[in-house]
């Protein structure tokens, strides 16, 4: 720390009466002050970084003089700061804590640098990184937006997994006549000719399928999953890229295994074969169009498709404890994949939010034609599942999974009620008939008490405890 340029920054700020985006003052004679951690981010997430100094108080009168006051607990402060930091604050960058003396008072300057772009943001590990963040603008503390926390996360490690070189692999490992073609395509549609001359290492790093190392081109976990010649899984660092799917009679993972596939392959295959594992599972109904008789799946196949195309493209592939996971049930379709939602992205905003955590498989599998436009493909699977007369997907976000219910048409007598509840006890896990009333306080307790027992009836959820200390948890 330069005692004489924080000493000078001091100084301007107390001339012109104002704090400004690098700089801010606490009185804290009270001790620590509880919001701490918001300019502690703030300048953290901020470029520049910026310097909080304790022992100076601004005025709440006209004059809004900004004054030194000193008669801190230098000590206590100092230890209760770095406390605050090692336990509570996640991706802080370097900083500094410093005893300073200005016009004969002892204050304490902590100093922090900005954090590497790649480790933002900056954020109280209480609060999550989408509500304990905060930037700097001017002299506010202001909480980080949506899209600043998507902004952020384009440069970490962790939503970046599918850059990831492997240094095992080489280029001839890939299908050179399907990358080809795939550059064909894609200049096809942006109505250019692929350029066979051009450099095609070149191109394919540009694109995120290789990139280079010391010289050497390298097949990305993009590349080498999308275009390898070989079954990718045969290698052990790619076997849980795959998934799972599994039949059942019943309606639990008790009943009768009737059918059970692992698929393997490139990502749009396993994709094509999912998909036909699935549409080979569930029953078709008959229905007369003009003369003719035709078959109807019970579940829209765009809908199933873009579940199928969302869990392979979203999962988090830094995971390599599980896989992709399809379970069909006499009544409803569950699929799950590794990895919650990314910071930002609820249950509730999903419709809304176009974030992707794997941005190079996202971009490559729309241009295959395996993907909808940002921001369509949830709206799709809302239509088409209205479109079927079937009830509305249900998603539950878990600690380490994300799951996606398509119910069947056993469910049709759901009211909007049941369907509101029902997204509330699997977000909550559990729900007690209080907190149900809360939710639709313009409906009568009885209303509210007999969509539960229907609820309960059709198996949906099942009552734990006994009279006032009952509740209400998902059978699924």
């Amino acid at each position: 720390m330069n005692i004489l340029d924080v000493t000078k920054q001091i100084e301007e700020a107390i001339d012109k009466k104002v704090e400004h985006c690098n700089i801010e003052f606490k009185d804290a004679r009270a001790g620590i002050p509880g919001d701490l951690w918001r300019p502690i981010t703030a300048f953290s997430n901020s470029p520049n970084g910026g310097l909080i100094v304790f022992g100076v108080k601004e005025e709440s009168d006209q004059s809004r003089a900004i004054l030194p006051v000193g008669g801190l607990d230098l000590q206590s402060l100092q230890e209760k700061i770095v406390s605050l930091i090692s336990h509570s604050i996640q991706n802080i960058a370097l900083y500094e804590v410093e005893i300073i003396s200005f016009r004969s008072f002892d204050l304490l300057a902590l100093e922090l640098k900005e954090t590497q772009k790649e480790n933002k943001p900056c954020y109280l590990k209480r609060l999550g990184m989408d509500k304990g963040a905060c930037i700097r603008v001017g002299n506010v503390n202001q909480p980080i937006s949506e899209e600043e926390l998507r902004s952020f996360l384009r440069y970490s490690p962790a939503y970046n997994f599918d850059k990831k070189i492997f240094k095992d692999l080489s280029f001839k490992d890939l299908d050179q006549e399907k990358l080809i073609l795939f550059l064909d395509e894609s200049a096809k549609k942006r109505g250019r000719k692929y350029n066979e001359a051009a450099d095609i290492k070149k191109t394919l790093s540009n694109i995120g399928i290789l990139e280079q190392n010391n010289g050497i081109f390298y097949p990305t976990l993009t590349g080498y999953l999308l275009f390898s010649k070989n079954v990718p899984q045969d290698k052990d660092s790619f076997s849980r890229y795959m998934v799972r799917c599994v039949h059942y009679s019943g309606k639990s993972p008790s009943s009768e295994i009737i059918n059970k596939k692992d698929i393997f392959g490139n990502l749009d295959y396993q994709v094509d074969d999912s998909l036909a594992f699935i549409l080979k599972s569930i029953r078709t109904k008959a229905k007369i169009v003009g003369s003719k008789r035709v078959e109807k799946y019970e579940y829209s196949r765009l809908a199933l498709r873009e579940i199928v195309v969302n869990a392979l493209i979203h999962r988090d592939y830094s995971n390599v404890g599980t896989y992709v996971q399809i379970a069909i049930f006499k009544d409803r379709i569950e699929i799950t994949n590794p990895g919650t939602l990314p910071p930002g992205v609820t249950v509730e905003n999903i419709k809304l939010s176009q974030f992707s955590r794997n941005s190079v498989i996202s971009k490559i599998m729309r241009d295959l034609d395996y993907m909808e436009e940002y921001g369509r493909g949830i709206d799709l699977i809302y239509s088409e599942m209205s479109e079927w007369g079937l009830v509305e997907p249900l998603f539950k976000n878990s600690s380490n999974s994300f799951k996606v219910t398509l119910l069947g048409s056993d469910y049709n007598v759901l009211n909007y009620r049941q369907i509101k509840l029902w997204h509330e006890i699997q977000t909550k896990d559990h729900l007690t008939a209080s907190i149900a009333h809360e939710i639709f306080p313009e409906v009568s307790r009885a209303t509210v008490n007999n969509d539960l027992k229907q609820m309960m009836k059709l198996g949906l959820i099942k009552m734990h405890g006994s009279s006032s200390n009952s509740y209400y948890k998902p059978e699924y």
